[in-house]
């Protein structure tokens, strides 16, 4: 009896290391999708990007427009908003089960229909795990105001 029970908390013990592993595997993947994200806006790569999105996206943007998912792969395929610089930064993951919370700093550049803008600001994306795969199903930016 002792022997297995042993055994029980020996296996048990092992359990734990690989998942929090598996959570941390998670979180690195949608860190890389959050950053494959900003490469497919510059590249107008809507075909790659509907890979990462759930069939329900919905995108509130800086100036707050609502887009569901085929409105927002229609305007990255405009090739009127030419991006230069799209990047990410100090980007920190709230995991609950099957759903991720991811809320960053982001730094846009281009033009847009010929005329420059750049724009710093805030996002949040709602990531959920649907058939083993992450899937975005939210996402919202926010325009942190210039300094007077």
């Amino acid at each position: 009896m002792l022997r297995l029970f042993t055994l029980v908390l020996l296996v048990s013990s092992l359990a734990l290391p690989q998942t929090a592993t598996k959570t941390e595997g998670d979180e690195s993947q949608i860190i890389a999708f959050e950053n494959l994200w900003n490469q497919m806006q510059i590249a107008h790569d809507a075909d790659a990007m509907d890979q990462l999105l759930d069939p329900d996206f919905v995108l509130t943007d800086y100036d707050g427009a609502v887009l569901n998912k085929a409105q927002f792969l229609a305007s990255l395929r405009d090739r009127s908003n030419q991006l230069t610089v799209e990047v990410s930064q100090d980007m920190k993951l709230h995991r609950h089960a099957d759903t991720v919370v991811v809320i960053g700093a982001t730094h846009e550049k281009g033009t847009l229909k010929g005329k420059p803008y750049e724009h710093h600001g805030r996002f949040t994306d709602t990531w959920i795990k649907r058939d083993y795969r992450w899937l975005c199903v939210a996402s919202q930016l926010a325009l942190i105001p210039k300094s007077l």
